[in-house]
């Protein structure tokens, strides 16, 4: 099974279409995978998974994919956010001069509290018998 991780990357790069035909020419079956993950939106490559094995060739595959960035776009900007399974466990970077500007991803993480709406009403009622 293993560890586990929610990773999201984004990147803004001139021609990203063009960037992801470079990226298919890559020799790292690990980029190979990630690119099952990614989507083009807005302009923007986009790269998410919520059940992903974020170990060091991942790290080395995501430097590479940056990597490749500079070097096709001097003005790209990129962002990057994983959070696993303990708490303390999370990590955000970004990438060019303009990567903290982009929107997406970052890490939020949430307390929800919940309850079924027809016991209140029902302990609501009682009191007020």
């Amino acid at each position: 099974m293993g560890y586990r991780s929610e990773v999201a990357f984004c990147l803004q790069l001139k021609e990203p279409e063009k960037f992801v035909a470079l990226l298919i020419l890559k020799d790292n079956e690990v980029i190979k995978e990630m690119m099952q993950c990614m989507y083009l939106d807005k302009g923007l490559i986009h790269f998410h998974h919520t059940y992903w094995k974020w170990y060091e060739d991942s790290n080395v595959a995501l430097g590479e994919i940056v990597e490749m960035a500079e070097d096709y776009d001097e003005d790209f900007a990129g962002r990057f956010a994983r959070y696993g399974e303990e708490a303390d466990d999370s990590e955000e970077d970004a990438y060019g001069n303009a990567g903290w500007d982009l929107d997406y991803p970052y890490v939020v993480r949430t307390l929800e509290l919940g309850f079924n709406p027809k016991t209140a009403t029902k302990l609501i009622e009682e009191e007020n018998a």
